[in-house]
């Protein structure tokens, strides 16, 4: 799976790109939503894991901008506390919001979650 992990905290974004690499994945990472948006226009993908408190453009703001331009692609947000903005980036279409610290099977359940949707339109097109 094409994965995009977007989170201003190295070591989130190490642990993400290793772990879900070993897993078998694709995975690219940005460190600020702008980045992460930027990444997106480039190539698409079939997962967005986004930290919801970012510098330069917050998860919200660019949640709403991948689900304009990409409305297919499955984002799940990421967040050390619960706040305003996790319930409207829910409201906007998030997938899910995984709180942090996370453990490695929430995300692997999540990636599960939208393979088999994935797999599911796949077969309907049939």
């Amino acid at each position: 799976m094409k994965i995009l992990v977007v989170d201003d905290d190295p070591i989130i974004r190490k642990l993400l790109l290793e772990v879900l690499t070993n897993d078998g994945h694709q995975v690219n990472v940005a460190d600020n939503g702008l980045e992460g948006l930027r990444l997106a226009r480039r190539q698409p993908f079939e997962l967005v894991l986004m930290d919801v408190h970012m510098p330069i453009m917050n998860g919200l703001e660019t949640l709403i901008q991948i689900r304009q331009l990409f409305p297919q692609t499955a984002v799940a947000m990421m967040d050390s506390y619960p706040d305003q903005l996790v319930r409207e980036a829910e409201n906007r279409g998030a997938l899910t919001c995984v709180h942090k610290p996370f453990d490695l099977e929430e995300i692997r359940e999540i990636i599960r979650m939208v393979g088999s949707a994935n797999l599911e339109e796949r077969q309907s097109r049939c």
